[in-house]
């Protein structure tokens, strides 16, 4: 199937006259898009990618159509080549169809890897330059995220009427051993992990979940389960 494309930022004229040229070429499906801004978001070129099945046909009259951005275009280029789409710009006389569709994958990855890898060289060094000034990364040692200032007491109050460290896993929505371990030695506890993992584990029901969830998160309710 033959899918044209259609984009203008101008006059509704110039618009007419890329779907004129679009139909004359036999494209079954027309997608038109007319934006004020270059920054806008084009949902219906998503929509006809989207649209698009391998074997199939995209046609634009110039290859800015499909973006105001080298990288962006590349890359929609490359995701159709993939797609075993063929992709035709008239006026530039440029088609994907055969070698030049692989050619063009290859560039398009290429490419990318670069970009890639330059960035991550540049955060490499930035991190280094930064530590050599005497920066350290990371959380402060004994510091405690925000969201989860009071689950050390809470895992110190449930550990203490006896809880399994699996139950107050799933009370508390934590998913290591080890977060809880260490939740515990903040508030002075210092477990063994062999003996914790000893302990029976007892299945919540859902209900039961809920409730103390709701508890534990609601700032206007104060732990009190036993």
């Amino acid at each position: 199937m033959k899918v044209g494309y259609a984009y203008s930022s101008e006059i509704e004229q110039a618009l007419d006259q890329q779907v004129k040229r679009l139909q004359e070429l036999g494209c079954e499906r027309i997608y038109q898009e007319k934006l004020s801004g270059v920054r806008a978001e084009r949902l219906k070129l998503k929509k006809c990618i989207n649209s698009l099945r391998a074997g199939d046909t995209l046609i634009v009259c110039r290859l800015e159509r499909l973006g105001n951005k080298v990288e962006k275009v590349l890359l929609m280029l490359n995701e159709l080549v993939n797609m075993n789409v063929t992709f035709i710009s008239l006026d530039d006389n440029f088609n994907t169809n055969g070698l030049t569709g692989q050619v063009l994958a290859h560039i398009t990855q290429a490419l990318m890897t670069l970009k890639n890898d330059v960035f991550k060289a540049r955060v490499s060094e930035g991190r280094k330059e930064a530590e050599r000034k005497g920066v350290k990364f990371g959380r402060k040692e004994g510091s405690v995220n925000k969201r989860n200032k009071n689950k050390p007491q809470q895992c110190r109050q449930l550990y203490d009427n006896g809880l399994p460290v699996s139950r107050i896993m799933a009370l508390l929505n934590i998913r290591s051993y080890s977060t809880v371990y260490r939740y515990l030695r903040q508030t002075g506890v210092y477990p063994t992990t062999k003996g914790a993992e000893k302990k029976p584990s007892t299945k919540l029901s859902k209900k039961e979940l809920l409730k103390f969830k709701k508890e534990v998160y609601d700032s206007s309710h104060q732990l009190d389960l036993f």
